[in-house]
């Protein structure tokens, strides 16, 4: 068991940490998958079957919210710029778009803050089971 959440903690910040050096939008919110997988893979390796699960089904539905705005941003950056998918996903263009799509700003702020683990949103409470078995698992 502890090799198995050894594994998922490198997955953890091998994912987080691959996900920062990202300039495209749709490859960060990929890597930041990997990183919230290894959360997941911890959850296992300790044995708390039911946490990973709640954290895959909030990880699921916010990360279904951040593609989706990924697309919308993406449409929006074809019609400033034409198509050119180098370009249009690349996150370095991407200033100034707020004024364009006020409401998938929202769903993006929204969708971020629900994976941040913020609380009211649902992965707080995801994350905070794991952490909570974790602690039960092994105290320090």
């Amino acid at each position: 068991m502890n090799l198995i959440s050894l594994i998922g903690l490198i997955t953890v910040l091998l994912g987080a940490t691959l996900a920062l050096a990202q300039k495209d939008i749709k490859k960060g919110l990929a890597y930041s998958t990997m990183s919230q997988l290894g959360y997941m893979v911890v959850a296992l390796g300790m044995g708390s079957y039911r946490a990973a699960l709640f954290h895959l089904i909030n990880h699921a539905y916010s990360k279904a919210l951040l593609f989706l705005g990924s697309g919308s941003i993406i449409h929006s950056m074809e019609a400033i710029l034409g198509y050119s998918p180098n370009q249009s996903q690349n996150m370095v263009f991407m200033g100034g778009l707020k004024k364009h799509i006020p409401i998938t700003k929202i769903a993006f702020l929204v969708g971020t803050l629900s994976l941040c683990g913020i609380p009211p949103f649902a992965c707080f409470w995801s994350k905070d089971e794991i952490l909570n078995d974790s602690w039960l698992y092994s105290p320090i």
